[in-house]
């Protein structure tokens, strides 16, 4: 099993569809809510250059945010994220 996270922010109907896809997809994920826990802003900061949310993460590579994923789960690697 792959060990997906994903960085979210209040509001955001992006990190909400994304969360949705990988739940439909019964894909499990951490959650890194960035205003419940502001560390998580630092940490996000360190692991990509990216500064939209959501910012989605699969075994530790970042795939980039909703757009991606969804490009990702329509070519069909997203139950093999080995391939990604």
């Amino acid at each position: 099993m792959s060990n997906i996270e994903i960085y979210t922010r209040p509001g955001c109907g992006y990190c909400t569809h994304a969360k949705r896809l990988l739940t439909n997809n019964d894909l499990d994920f951490v959650e890194h809510d960035v205003y419940q826990n502001p560390e998580n802003i630092k940490q996000l900061h360190a692991r990509t250059s990216g500064r939209t949310y959501p910012q989605i993460f699969i075994d530790g590579k970042s795939i980039g945010g909703f757009t991606e994923l969804l490009a990702t789960e329509q070519h069909g690697l997203l139950a093999t994220p080995s391939k990604i």
